[in-house]
């Protein structure tokens, strides 16, 4: 199975219109994933609610417990829209009029608030609405996840750790940005290299390592998840006789993407600690280095059984978009 990726190429491909940034001086508002929709009520209550909710809410995969790819915040009619309603981050606005001829979308920055995103769908009827909709809900939550994307990488930017960075390039070969407040983790084994973020009930996990290529078998699904559980086999906890391992009690899911012009393959599930009660999320990222022959892995995972995981794994999971 393969999870929900949208490229660039993609997402360019299929919307009709890109609207330049704006510079308006008034600060977005809402939480990480949430949305605002602006749409005429009748169109609301003739069942384009389900539609939406349907599409923006999809669920993630990958994650121990279900959480939805957006959160619809509320909706308003275009005649009752006020300035505070426009300054969501993530605006999706549904334009019903007979002068479109058929369903389109635009995409637009910073058009009420800064930073923003604006999706809007025009359609000549309520039912073409919900048509378009439906068939393209995958889009508009990955032009949103893309505005996301670029948020917490514009905050983790901020701020930044050289050393574990030096540390990283000269393990792996490749130059990634390390957010402040990890620290590096000892395995005990020197071909893993791993950097934590820890907190009182949570913590934020980086793992890089390389393993020999030596056929072109070595990148299927099933050789990289056996890679992997050798790997994580060194990561220990307290408990006697613990280690990491990937969970084969949850699904897996593959898919191959190309990010910053490198292919890469991408395997997502849950982990565990065998013989402890440690366990949640992970998404690796291991793409071929035809110069060494090797294979290079990024792995991101997280503990925090207490918290909604969706935004503590893309504060991870989205710092493989700096890697250089």
């Amino acid at each position: 199975m393969k999870r929900l990726v949208i490229s660039f190429i993609a997402i360019l491909a299929f919307v009709g219109c890109t609207v330049k940034p704006q510079q308006p001086t008034k600060t977005a508002i809402g939480m990480p994933y949430e949305a605002f929709v602006i749409a005429p009520d009748e169109a609301w209550d003739s069942g384009l609610d389900s539609v939406i909710y349907r599409s923006l809410g999809a669920r993630v995969l990958g994650l121990p417990r279900p959480e939805s790819y957006f959160y619809v915040v509320d909706h308003r009619d275009p005649q009752r829209i006020t300035s505070m309603d426009r300054k969501y981050a993530n605006l999706l606005s549904v334009n019903i009029n007979v002068a479109h001829e058929e369903p389109s979308i635009m995409v637009a920055d910073n058009v009420y608030a800064r930073p923003q995103c604006v999706v809007t769908v025009n359609a000549p009827t309520a039912e073409a609405a919900k048509e378009y909709i439906a068939e393209h809900g995958g889009e508009i939550c990955g032009l949103f996840e893309i505005a996301e994307r670029n948020r917490s990488l514009s905050d983790s930017r901020r701020s930044s750790t050289p050393k574990l960075m030096e540390q990283f390039e000269k393990h792996l070969g490749l130059n990634m940005h390390i957010p402040a407040g990890f620290g590096r983790a000892n395995s005990g084994d020197r071909s893993l290299l791993w950097f934590m973020r820890d907190y009182e009930k949570k913590a934020q996990y980086i793992f890089a390592f390389s393993s020999e290529y030596t056929d072109p078998s070595d990148l299927t699904g099933e050789w990289l998840e056996r890679m992997l559980i050798n790997k994580l086999a060194v990561v220990h906890s307290d408990k006697p006789g613990s280690y990491m391992t990937i969970s084969q009690n949850a699904p897996i899911y593959w898919s191959e993407l190309v990010i910053n012009d490198r292919v890469w393959y991408e395997m997502r599930g849950c982990w565990e600690v065998t013989f402890d009660q440690m366990g949640g999320p992970f998404v690796s990222f291991s793409t071929l280095d035809d110069e060494s022959q090797t294979i290079k892995t990024i792995l991101f995972a997280l503990y925090a059984p207490e918290e909604a995981q969706r935004g503590l794994m893309g504060e991870l999971e989205y710092l493989i978009y700096t890697v250089k």
